[in-house]
């Protein structure tokens, strides 16, 4: 038991959990891609297996985050404030690439592909409901609501993913595909 455990025991979970909770080998390989907390502030007092296990909740579910559940998650505030730091410090995209790249290699091909494709996907909106940013529409399909731009490896694996207004061309949709590929790009 860990002192984050014994300090906030309702973080623990036996058993039971949630279908979006990572399993001990699961965890065992995310754990070393997670960044440790910064050398001379004040040691970690979160779990941040706790904290994954909240955001892989909010993504898999799609609930708001004032919705995630009190007692066995940490503070609301602090998942957040989590999740966007990793996500402006890149540790998403170094995480997704070092899960991408073990893939790869257990399924029998190399860590780096040799090849990718890029490809689109018009996502059309809700009917009724749909946010007015959603009224841009692809040309030539007349589809309301998204596009998403994809980079995928010759297995199919997905790369990056960008998601954008539907009204966006294949060719500038591409664009803002490469540019997070380009060193110095953001």
């Amino acid at each position: 038991m860990t002192a984050t455990e014994e300090q906030h025991p309702n973080y623990r979970r036996e058993g039971g959990g949630y279908p979006s909770d990572l399993w001990d080998v699961e965890w065992a390989h995310l754990a070393p891609l997670i960044p440790p907390a910064l050398p001379g502030g004040r040691p970690r007092k979160t779990d941040m297996r706790a904290t994954v296990n909240a955001i892989l909740c909010l993504l898999r579910t799609g609930r708001p985050w004032r919705h995630l559940p009190r007692d066995t998650f940490p503070p609301r505030s602090t998942v957040y404030n989590i999740f966007r730091k990793f996500q402006r410090d890149g540790v998403w995209e170094a995480i997704w690439a070092e899960l991408h790249m073990a893939l790869r290699e257990r399924i029998g091909g190399e860590a780096s592909p040799s090849a990718a494709v890029l490809d689109s996907k018009p996502i059309k909106s809700a009917e009724k409901g749909a946010v007015t940013t959603t009224r841009w529409v692809t040309p030539g399909k007349q589809v309301k609501g998204r596009k998403i731009h994809a980079r995928v490896d010759s297995e199919g694996l997905p790369m990056q993913v960008v998601v954008h207004f539907a009204a966006i061309q294949d060719r500038d949709g591409a664009g803002l595909v490469l540019d997070k590929i380009r060193p110095g790009s953001t």
